[in-house]
């Protein structure tokens, strides 16, 4: 099994326990925000949805932005204490958010919790890259984002299920979540994570700005049209059960060669499967918006599955290539802060293209437009290797 996991043994307990920890507090500010107070804040608190949904909104940009000094203090005080800080401060906002009938109020408190999360991803995403076997890094940390994505979508559908049917006990589940958080943070103090940064060595500024066009654009096109998803399946005619099957072949399809193309990235070059993976990903977008039918959607999924399957692992493998690794902790905030933003703003962007143009079609076209425009740009950045002039 060890031989199979990209990570040696030694500290992959902690490891495990911080990737539970991040999953659980994943899952329950998406489940309290979009399954929770959506259903129990309209009817009891007088929140409608547009003030619940902007509190996200607020809750996801005071995450984003503060990724970058989040990176920074995870360095500085280890990822035990940012953990317990951050799944503490989960604990009394939702106390608070579930019972304040001010948005305003409300407006603070999701800022206050998300600015209080900012260090936690960097600290996971620097520590899963340090346990690596030498050359299986970029792997490590797409292994990483797989474990850990999907718990959003089970706090969502879980918590909505349940406060349906029983608010109280959705609570409860909200809260439980939190204190496990707390604890899997208290069984992580003392983890070696936090570095001194070398005299000589700066912050790599210069090299961080290369991820910065791909950081925005990768959440930003894909968000764009990601909350749009459920109207336009109806739209062209597909039903619930083949949107599934559709979901399970493309995300199948990556896990299954995520191995082969981590492994081209790791120990071959990533620039070439970035370039290939954007490329692909733009020509999906652009397939997309022509409406294509269920059968022609079930190509269309494997199509974007291996431009997903090349795109992430070679550019987890490109940073950690080019970043340093005393300061690969502070620059994973900067670009995860980036990239939070892009997810933030892209449902905004597609809302207004959609609603100019009265067709999802041309959202897509745009999404499709800035994956192929960053294809280009990594075309001519990393003609030639990057890292190694």
């Amino acid at each position: 099994m060890f031989r199979i996991l990209p990570w040696r043994q030694r500290g992959l307990g902690a490891l495990l326990r911080l990737m539970l920890a991040w999953g659980l507090l994943e899952g329950v500010r998406s489940g309290f925000y979009a399954g929770y107070l959506i259903l129990y804040g309209p009817k009891e608190l007088g929140l409608n949805a547009a003030v619940v949904g902007l509190s996200f909104t607020i809750h996801l940009l005071a995450d984003s932005f503060g990724k970058g000094v989040g990176g920074y203090l995870v360095q500085r005080y280890g990822i035990g204490v940012v953990t317990i800080f951050g799944a503490g401060m989960g604990m009394l906002a939702l106390y608070g958010a579930s019972s304040v009938k001010s948005p305003l109020l409300l407006f603070l408190i999701s800022g206050v919790w998300g600015i209080s999360l900012a260090s936690i991803l960097p600290g996971l995403k620097t520590l899963s890259s340090r346990l690596a076997f030498q050359g299986r890094e970029g792997r490590a940390l797409t292994l990483t984002d797989g474990l850990t994505a999907p718990w959003a979508g089970i706090g969502l559908l879980g918590v909505g299920l349940v406060t349906k049917h029983n608010p109280d006990l959705a609570f409860a589940l909200l809260l439980g979540g939190q204190i496990a958080a707390v604890l899997l943070g208290i069984s992580l103090l003392g983890l070696p994570i936090a570095m001194r940064l070398h005299k000589q060595e700066y912050y790599p500024w210069r090299r961080l700005l290369i991820f910065i066009p791909a950081a925005f654009g990768q959440t930003f096109a894909p968000a764009m049209i990601g909350f749009q998803v459920l109207p336009f399946a109806q739209k062209i005619g597909l039903l619930p059960w083949q949107l599934v099957v559709l979901m399970v072949l493309g995300g199948g399809l990556v896990f299954a060669l995520v191995p082969f193309t981590g492994r081209i990235a790791d120990r071959v070059s990533p620039r070439w499967l970035l370039i290939l993976g954007l490329a692909v990903l733009g020509v999906s977008m652009f397939w997309l918006a022509s409406k294509p039918g269920f059968s022609e959607m079930l190509l269309l999924a494997v199509v974007a599955g291996v431009g997903f399957a090349c795109f992430v692992p070679s550019w987890n493998a490109l940073v950690i290539r080019i970043l340093p690794e005393a300061n690969r902790a502070a620059a994973w905030g900067t670009i995860l802060m980036v990239e939070g933003l892009g997810f933030a703003l892209g449902p905004s962007a597609g809302g207004f293209i959609t609603a100019t143009f009265s067709t999802v079609s041309v959202t897509a076209r745009v999404g499709g437009a800035i994956f192929l425009v960053l294809s280009v740009f990594y075309l001519i950045v990393l003609w030639r290797p990057f890292w190694k002039r």
